[in-house]
């Protein structure tokens, strides 16, 4: 037997207050009324006309039925089914990302165990690899995100499972991150900020990356693209590349279709076209280079050490990164001094470091000779 939900039930868990507040967003009128614990909403759009009775006490002995009513009236009114309707008023201001893997033997929604661990846990590192891209853009990100980063993903939640291959959907809640710290925003926040939310703005870079890479496939240039693009708004990191590559297409004859549902309310900051689908003839090319960066990735070393000189465009406002060297001890415990190309963020994160007379470490690969040694870094930290 398969189990269904209980809308019904579900509805009643709705908060009133959010859903009035949203209806008045979407741009339901008000009507008056002498019923009790009761709002009339009412909508005129393109000739169709809609009733919403919203209770407004939960005291109602009939408050879950009189709230279903209300989700059907609300999914008429938007075409959608009552599941989407009522997912988005148990979660009022939040963007939707559904993955819907597709394969032979996923038609019945049932799935291998070690398939489905792939799939959650490739689709919480696709989140934070998009969230990190945009926030620190580096060709592979190393260790853990900052704490603004790390708190948003740990707030995204999976909903239900749906039927028809096998469907997952990932709510993320709208946050806004300002001097890393993050605030989980509500419908009562101005709509600017929720469109301007790191959320809105992950969710738009997950799309727009797997697209690009798609795109830069065909072209011919996939693997010049990722590399040239590694700090800039275009990143795409090997560890988006690897959670998109394990999240289903390893398989033959597999595909990933991704899609994105925006919180109803936030109409600012949206893609015009939502759904990007991906097969197992990308696999490939995105295997063999994230392979071969792997590879590159081992041969990587940790130094730690100081920063003896800094040098950077003295104009702050065009300065897009800087060089330091570092002076540290090789195996063999000798000086050795290196130079490094940072990026904006991370010098920013090197001046700081000088002025206070801390160490730092930096992860890469040493290259050159005797005055002239360079490290080709992958990440950089400061050390307490």
């Amino acid at each position: 037997m398969i189990y269904s939900a209980d809308f019904v039930e579900m509805a009643g868990k709705i908060n009133h207050v959010n859903v009035s507040k949203y209806l008045r967003a979407l741009g339901w009128i008000v009507v008056p009324t002498k019923r009790k614990h009761v709002e009339v909403f009412q909508l005129n759009e393109n000739g169709a006309f809609f009733q919403a009775d919203l209770p407004t006490s939960t005291e109602l002995r009939d408050y879950k039925i009189a709230m279903y009513r209300t989700v059907e009236s609300i999914a008429s009114s938007l075409n959608k089914n009552i599941e989407q309707v009522i997912l988005e008023l148990l979660n009022p201001l939040s963007d939707v990302v559904k993955l819907r893997v597709k394969e032979p033997e996923l038609e019945t929604g049932n799935i291998f165990f070690e398939d489905a661990i792939k799939l959650y846990d490739n689709a919480k590192k696709l989140i934070w690899a998009a969230a990190k891209d945009i926030s620190s853009p580096k060709l592979s990100h190393g260790g853990r995100a900052d704490r603004a980063i790390e708190e948003f993903v740990a707030n995204c939640r999976f909903g239900q499972t749906e039927i028809g291959s096998y469907v997952i959907s990932v709510v993320c809640p709208i946050f806004a991150i300002s001097d890393n710290q993050y605030t989980q925003l509500s419908l009562f926040n101005k709509e600017e900020e929720a469109a301007n939310s790191i959320t809105r703005n992950v969710v738009n870079k997950l799309i727009t990356s797997v697209r690009k890479v798609k795109e830069s496939i065909h072209q011919g240039n996939f693997e010049g693209f990722i590399r040239e693009n590694a700090e800039t708004s275009n990143c795409i990191s090997i560890n988006f590349l690897e959670a998109l590559s394990e999240i289903s297409i390893y398989r033959k004859n597999s595909s990933l279709d991704i899609d994105v549902q925006y919180a109803s309310t936030v109409q600012e900051n949206r893609l015009d076209d939502t759904f990007v689908s991906i097969d197992h003839n990308y696999y490939s090319p995105i295997n063999t280079f994230v392979s071969s960066s792997k590879v590159i990735q081992e041969r990587s070393k940790s130094f730690i050490g100081r920063s003896k000189r800094l040098k950077a465009t003295p104009n702050i406002e065009t300065r897009d990164g800087g060089s330091i060297f570092i002076v540290f001890l090789d195996e063999k415990g000798n000086k050795e001094t290196a130079s490094i190309d940072l990026t904006k963020e991370d010098y920013v994160a090197a001046i700081e470091a000088h002025k206070a007379g801390k160490n730092v470490r930096v992860v890469g690969v040493l290259s050159g000779k005797k005055s002239n040694k360079k490290i080709k870094y992958s990440s950089f930290e400061v050390l307490d």
